[in-house]
């Protein structure tokens, strides 16, 4: 899979202690995206199997309760974003997995997304199928400048926050945060919601 970033612990992209994976690659160039440099598929392919262990090796530090998936663009790369995710249910099966995507659900069970190694339309609607599956929540829809939100985990109104299993329900995600961190390479990471002016 190519990846943008790992980020060990953020509590900003769902509830409790989360490690946040990006993933590198969107076509969807949403004005004003935070991420820009995720958009280019382009970078070092890690295996899903090396993102798993540095899961494990960020959960020794801190009890981790889930995995959010962001990027760029996780359905783009939707057969290393499954791979990822059934080794998750299959290596920590109590770990809560959740995604941010650019897509509206519609848009994923009729196939209409495209993928960074060319699924057919029938391909994609079985790949979001099982996906959606092994989720326990996203966040979906395409980022609107002009809609700007303070709802938990959404920075437009357009966008909703869909709960695909029984884990969790509204009121467990609570408002946005910003949180910075600084790596052992002195490199700042910026996540979370840097939004200001939003009206309330």
């Amino acid at each position: 899979m190519l990846l943008h970033a790992f980020v060990p612990a953020s509590r900003a992209n769902g509830p409790g202690l989360r490690a946040v994976i990006y993933f590198q690659g969107c076509s969807l160039h949403c004005a004003k995206c935070w991420n820009p440099a995720t958009h280019k598929f382009r970078g070092v392919e890690v295996p899903v199997l090396e993102v798993v262990q540095r899961f494990e090796e960020a959960s020794q530090f801190g009890s981790l309760e889930g995995a959010t998936f962001s990027g760029g663009e996780p359905m783009q790369q939707a057969e290393a974003l499954l791979e990822l995710m059934r080794t998750f249910r299959r290596t920590a099966p109590a770990v809560s997995l959740g995604m941010f995507t650019g897509y509206t659900e519609s848009e994923l069970a009729c196939g209409r997304f495209v993928t960074r190694l060319g699924a057919t339309v029938e391909q994609k609607c079985e790949l979001w199928r099982a996906v959606r599956g092994l989720l326990d929540f996203a966040v979906m829809g395409r980022y609107d400048q002009t809609q700007p939100s303070i709802a938990p985990l959404r920075t437009s109104r357009n966008q909703r926050l869909v709960l695909f299993s029984s884990r969790y329900q509204e009121g467990d995600f609570g408002p946005q945060l910003v949180e910075i961190s600084i790596e052992e390479s002195g490199k700042s990471v910026l996540t979370g919601f840097p939004v200001l002016g939003v009206p309330a």
